[in-house]
């Protein structure tokens, strides 16, 4: 019987490397969440994620996986876009009714009272955020850490795992209640082979979708500094 996928991945690397990227790992999705949680560290959080995301994006490169082929093919590209579009279709209405269950006066609040404040999120969010995360949480985590996790649902799991717990800087329960499962669901279509570029758009549609409907206010202290 062959070996697991990570048992290949790790007699592949060399000790030292795998000794690396294990400590690169606790760093940057271990120690840095904690200590911008507890307020230990208190640094800007958007170029503090666009910095993250350019080391992540020099690593890959010095591992061959910055090209498309490195980031995942878009395999199926028609079928995968519609299982995107059809699944945030059927969400939308739900995590519509859930802030008009839990916080009806936030709901439409930013698009009805800053317009101009939700139109400068919708346009720079897909860019400025939902981008650099998706290069770090999937790019990034499944290249780098598969050696770990094995290539199956584990690594996604860890993926959006990692995803959520760096939201703890926000300290508040609806950013995790958001962010876990929104972890799982890009992590998925990452893993079914969607590429950076789908699921970035699928990471930019939920993110404009929650500042429309009022969740916004609990992720808005990194986002909404793109309008400072």
């Amino acid at each position: 019987m062959a070996p697991p996928d990570a048992e290949i991945q790790a007699l592949i690397l060399p000790r030292a490397a795998r000794a690396g990227r294990v400590l690169e790992f606790v760093l940057l999705f271990g120690l840095l969440p904690v200590l911008l949680a507890s307020g230990w560290v208190r640094v800007p959080l958007m170029p503090l994620l666009w910095l993250t995301s350019l080391y992540c994006a020099w690593r890959l490169r010095l591992d061959g996986k910055l090209g498309s082929r490195g980031l995942g093919a878009a395999q199926g590209a028609p079928r995968e876009w519609h299982r995107v579009l059809s699944t945030f279709a059927l969400a939308t209405p739900l995590l519509t009714l859930a802030v008009w269950i839990t916080r009806p006066q936030a709901l439409f609040a930013l698009p009805l009272h800053h317009p101009l404040g939700w139109a400068a999120v919708m346009a720079l969010y897909p860019p400025l955020s939902a981008l650099p995360q998706e290069l770090v949480f999937r790019a990034f985590f499944f290249n780098r850490y598969r050696f770990l996790f094995g290539s199956g649902v584990w690594l996604a799991v860890g993926s959006a795992v990692a995803f959520a717990l760096t939201h703890l800087v926000f300290r508040n329960w609806i950013a995790l209640a958001l962010t876990l499962p929104g972890g799982l669901l890009f992590a998925h279509t990452y893993r079914r082979g969607g590429g950076l570029l789908l699921v970035t758009a699928e990471h930019a549609l939920y993110g404009c979708l929650v500042f429309t409907l009022g969740y916004g206010r609990f992720l808005a202290e990194g986002s909404m500094q793109m309008l400072r």
